[in-house]
């Protein structure tokens, strides 16, 4: 392990609660070792030299260790014990001058993520930042230190500098030894704060600068400016808040008939009363933001919301409220989060003034975790749901029986909007009805909106559900069978592609469920969340990928360096290689997921043969302890060099699957989001569907299928099954698409 935690108190209980708070933020990540108190059981105050000895022996298996003292004479004690070290030892040792409690947090955070003992210490001496920014006078903050590099960059989302993107720079910010803020339009912000990154108001194409000091001032500047200046895979602009007759805001495309039903939410008042007993309202408040943080996780637009409850221009004035004023943890946390929601409010752009939803939804999640309510009371039977503004967390997980949504303030730029557009589900915003009518019928591309439709109404708007079921394969012409698979992201996804009648499940993505988390989840978690998304295909066949890390998608538990060009580095099976603790749990928690499902196991970005032997030698021990025989296991063709070697691999791979997005990416030696090269994102070019043609040739009797975007794409996919594909895998929302490009009759 890289950098252990020894905390050295007069007090043993005060150490004993320190390591504690510790332990919920870093779970068993971290190696902690405590010398406290004095006399035969500890419990008198003092501190004793040979205990922090025998601690720091405790943690010799640290590349460092970084040391925490309460009081002067603690200082004393450590430094005495220092001197009776070995060399060995004394050279791993960080004595930290920081605060006690605070620095624990920062440092353990810190050492966690696998952090050297330098970098860990000096996290721990900032550990203050928080209290000293919230309860300092204005006019006392300190400015930004001279930046000893700058760099200006255009902002290529076009919609700005909004929560996602900020999330993303303060988790890369997060990786480099400097200190580092972003000027905008005369204004500056840290970039440890996304709050305060959304509130520059920084809209598409605006110039910003990044200002950076510090050993790795260099190289943090280019890997910001490299995210600040990508346009994201996604970020087409959003639609455009153009509203139908009547107000109605088209939200999200697709057709709705049925029966309408207002939902509402169970709130719990927010206690106006102060506490007593402060101390205990400060760890609510911590253990409320972890457990919302965990909530929040496996979606990368939920994951951005979770990175927003880490802001210390968040929790920093939520903090102060309660240890200055005597605050409920409940009543501090909602005035931060409308303070800052109010600045968002103030800003041009509508596009960044939306994201003060953001905050809201964002704070909702840990008032929730304090106080409980706040959920949708749904209907069971299927329905089209009527409610006042829908959050992400809600979008997210929708029941398959939601035929619909109207929003009566949710717009098209909203998160929520973007989930249920990938989920395939119709929805409307501004929808204000004087009186609930008992059915609707509505277009969700265009606002067409009718109350109490008659039955050729309703059949009409049904007519066109994107989400219609329809059969799982059909028999070509050449009487072979092409099969229609789903990619799915999580619960809602797989219901919707079930409903929709899916072959099966072609790619299950786990990175989705973990995206942004700081801390690693345990195999329970990671068992209970890949079981949920593979629950509706029981009894249908499911392929489940190994965590996709790096490049676009983020997983900060696994603390991957930085890179210059991700997108060819430290990503997919590489860095599962890099983690074997996590990947062998990972393969546990899969396997027992699994139980009962026709499951299969891919691995990502193969690019050698010896990497899938690797991985099946640890799914081999890891169905031996969990009990089970191991299921097939396939390798993801992403990599040229993986395609043109599929004789090697067939004596290690039982199946294959070819990504097309990155396999384009690759053979057209052009980034698939770059916003200059569009044109080179084609997955139809000769030179893909030629390399997608020879796997299917040469891999000969083991299945090969598409799981890539193009199979969602009918001119691409008739290429593909020209070339020999049978099986495709794509989002529900495409399958009827898919469907209706292969009638039986197409040869």
């Amino acid at each position: 392990m890289a950098t252990g935690l020894l905390l050295v108190s007069h007090s043993a209980a005060l150490a004993r609660a320190t390591a504690e708070l510790v332990r919920q933020m870093t779970g068993d990540r971290l190696a902690l070792a405590i010398a406290a108190g004095a006399g035969p059981d500890h419990a008198e105050l003092g501190t004793d030299p040979l205990a922090i000895l025998a601690a720091c022996e405790e943690l010799a298996g640290c590349e460092g260790i970084v040391v925490l003292m309460d009081l002067g004479s603690a200082v004393l004690s450590a430094e005495m014990a220092r001197d009776l070290a070995d060399d060995a030892l004394r050279a791993r040792l960080h004595l930290a001058p920081a605060p006690f409690v605070e620095g624990a947090l920062a440092a353990g955070v810190a050492a966690a993520a696998g952090q050297a003992a330098d970098r860990v210490a000096a996290e721990a001496m900032a550990g203050l930042a928080p209290k000293q920014d919230a309860l300092a006078p204005p006019e006392q903050a300190a400015p930004p230190p001279a930046a000893t590099f700058t760099r200006e960059v255009t902002l290529a989302d076009p919609n700005g500098l909004h929560l996602r993107p900020a999330a993303r720079c303060v988790e890369i910010a997060a990786r480099f030894d400097a200190t580092l803020h972003l000027r905008y339009n005369g204004r500056v912000a840290p970039l440890d704060s996304p709050t305060a990154l959304m509130a520059l108001g920084a809209k598409g194409d605006a110039a910003v600068t990044i200002e950076a000091s510090g050993p790795e001032a260099e190289p943090a500047a280019a890997a910001l400016a490299a995210i600040l200046a990508e346009r994201p895979a996604d970020s087409h602009t959003e639609p455009g808040a153009i509203a139908a007759p009547g107000g109605v805001v088209p939200m999200s495309p697709g057709r709705a008939a049925g029966p309408v039903v207002a939902v509402s939410r169970a709130l719990s008042a927010v206690p106006e009363t102060t506490v007593t007993d402060r101390a205990a309202a400060l760890a609510r408040l911590d253990e409320a933001l972890a457990a919302a943080r965990a909530a929040l996780a496996g979606n990368p637009i939920l994951a951005a919301q979770a990175a927003l409850l880490a802001d210390p221009a968040l929790i920093g004035p939520a903090r102060a409220a309660i240890k200055s004023d005597g605050r409920h943890e409940a009543a501090a946390w909602r005035d931060a989060i409308a303070a800052a929601a109010a600045s968002h409010e103030a800003l041009d752009d509508p596009y960044l003034r939306a994201r003060a939803r953001d905050l809201r939804e964002a704070g909702d999640a840990v008032l929730r975790e304090l106080l409980g309510g706040f959920g949708l009371d749904l209907p069971a039977a299927p329905a089209i749901i009527a409610v006042d503004e829908l959050t992400a967390a809600e979008a997210a997980s929708l029941p398959p029986t939601t035929l619909g949504v109207l929003d009566r303030r949710g717009g098209p730029t909203s998160h929520a909007a973007i989930l249920l557009r990938a989920a395939g589900i119709p929805a409307l915003g501004g929808v204000v009805l004087d009186k609930l009518p008992t059915r609707v019928a509505f277009d969700g591309a265009t606002g067409e909106l009718v109350t109490e439709p008659d039955a050729a109404t309703e059949a009409r708007y049904r007519a066109a559900d994107l989400l219609a079921p329809g059969p799982a394969s059909v028999i070509l012409p050449d009487g072979e069978s092409l099969e229609f698979w789903a990619n799915v992201a999580g619960p809602a996804d797989a219901a919707a592609a079930a409903r929709a009648g899916a072959f099966g499940i072609g790619l299950a993505r786990t990175e989705m469920l973990f995206l942004g988390r700081a801390d690693m989840p345990g195999e329970d978690e990671q068992e209970a969340r890949i079981a949920a998304m593979i629950a509706p295909f029981r009894g249908r066949p499911v392929v489940v990928r190994l965590l996709d890390a790096g490049a676009d998608k983020p997983v900060p538990f696994l603390a991957l360096a930085a890179e210059e060009n991700p997108a060819l580095g430290v990503r997919g099976v590489r860095a599962l290689l890099r983690r074997p603790e996590f990947c062998a749990a990972h393969l546990r928690a899969l396997l027992r997921a699994g139980a009962g499902h026709d499951l299969r196991i891919m691995v990502p970005m193969v690019t050698f043969a010896a990497e899938l032997r690797a991985i099946r030698d640890v799914l081999t021990a890891a169905a031996r302890e969990v009990g089970c025989e191991p299921p097939p296991l396939g390798a993801m063709i992403e990599v040229p060099a993986a395609a043109l070697t599929v004789p090697e691999l067939l004596a290690v791979s039982d199946f294959f699957s070819i990504g097309t997005n990155d396999l384009t990416q690759y053979v057209l030696a052009a980034d698939r989001g770059h916003k200059d090269l569009p044109g080179f994102a084609d997955a139809g070019h000769p030179a893909v569907i030629g390399l997608c043609a020879q796997v299917c040739r040469d891999a000969g009797t083991a299945p090969v299928s598409v799981c890539g975007e193009a199979a969602g794409d009918p001119a691409t996919a008739r290429l593909l099954v020209e070339a020999g594909i049978r099986k495709l895998s794509m989002g529900a929302a495409r399958l009827g698409a898919i469907r209706a490009a292969f009638p039986a009759n197409i040869f």
